[in-house]
């Protein structure tokens, strides 16, 4: 019977992947496959879109987590309390009579996934446990790898497991920094771990290893968007609430058309998503919203849309899921379909 393993290990680089920074990951791509272009978020290329659509298959204009706010009909809510839209990978696993399990630096991934579904998720209740953490107060690696112990995951059929700590460093430090290459290399060590831990049970594992987005490097202090848009009298965003910020890109509800929007000198571009809704991005270095000075990585732009896409493990199937993977490069929706066709097997 086919365990699949998910793992995302939030905002690894592409460029970092390789013998001298993640040779875990570089063994498991070698002896299974991988995209070499990596490969593609949804936009906005944030954390909670982007891990939506690896739980759904969906576009987020279909899971409806367009930003890291829902839009409730009243005001923005964050995606954790709302959850996305469409069957997810854990109600799937139950479809085909198969078990789950979700354990996440991120504590909010859990409602974000609609990881309550699953026969066992970390942290409970998708709260920020008590366990070591890093500096923006989500799960270090070492307490994932001992969450995974703790709630005996890897016997589940299906195991999601995600490491934040890359996307925090990248946030403090920038994406080309010595500190997240030092970062990378240690959620690598953490990722090995994992591996190790699923080798009594090799032959029947697909192991899957993704990145949710890039980052890219912030230089401009944080440009208040509905302020740009109300100095410009620019219609629809008479209240703030009509636009929510996201790193690098922006949600604009309600607004003028792109072409319009593009008349703001902080924006390069937008693209239409849905009748209401529209996702802006800055041009290269700008952020939107409230920002620290300090902070020097940021993500929301198409500019950060790259993922990592490999597999691996030592199950039969292995060897389609790496030529799918060679053959075209997969988006963020790719995953579910995929995953939902091994546990029916």
């Amino acid at each position: 019977m086919t365990r699949v393993v998910f793992v995302v290990i939030d905002a690894l680089p592409l460029h970092l992947v390789g013998d001298a920074h993640t040779p875990h990951l570089s063994r498991l791509a070698a002896e299974g496959g991988s995209n070499p272009e990596g490969g593609r978020a949804v936009l906005s290329t944030a954390t909670y879109p982007n891990h939506a659509s690896f739980a759904t298959g969906l576009a987020p204009a279909d899971h409806g987590i367009l930003v890291n706010r829902v839009w409730d009909g009243h005001e923005f809510r964050p995606a954790s309390e709302t959850g996305p839209r469409g069957e997810t990978i854990f109600t799937a696993a139950h479809r085909h009579g198969r078990t789950s399990a979700i354990v996440v630096g991120d504590h909010h991934l859990v409602g974000v996934m609609g990881g309550f579904d699953a026969d066992r998720h970390w942290p409970p209740g998708g709260r920020r446990p008590d366990v070591a953490v890093d500096e923006f107060r989500y799960a270090t690696n070492a307490a994932v790898i001992d969450a995974v112990d703790e709630t005996g995951l890897i016997d589940a059929d299906l195991c999601v497991v995600h490491f934040n700590e890359p996307d925090t460093v990248s946030h403090r430090f920038g994406p080309d920094s010595p500190e997240l290459a030092t970062c990378v290399r240690q959620t690598d060590a953490a990722l090995g771990e994992l591996l190790e831990r699923l080798r009594p049970a090799w032959d029947d594992t697909v192991v899957m290893v993704v990145s949710d987005h890039d980052q890219e490097l912030v230089t401009a202090h944080g440009v208040d968007l509905a302020a740009e848009l109300a100095a410009h009298g620019l219609p629809g965003t008479e209240l703030r609430r009509e636009v929510e910020t996201e790193g690098t890109a922006a949600l604009v509800m309600d607004g003028p058309p792109v072409e319009r929007l593009r008349e703001l000198d902080a924006v390069e571009d937008g693209r239409v998503i849905d009748e209401r809704n529209t996702i802006v991005w800055g041009q290269p270095g700008v952020v939107f919203g409230p920002w620290l000075d300090e902070l020097r990585g940021s993500h929301g732009s198409p500019r950060c849309s790259r993922q990592v896409a490999v597999a691996g493990g030592g199950h039969a199937a292995v060897a389609d899921v790496a030529t799918a993977l060679g053959t075209a490069r997969p988006d963020a929706t790719w995953w579910a379909p995929t995953i939902t066709r091994l546990l029916a097997t």
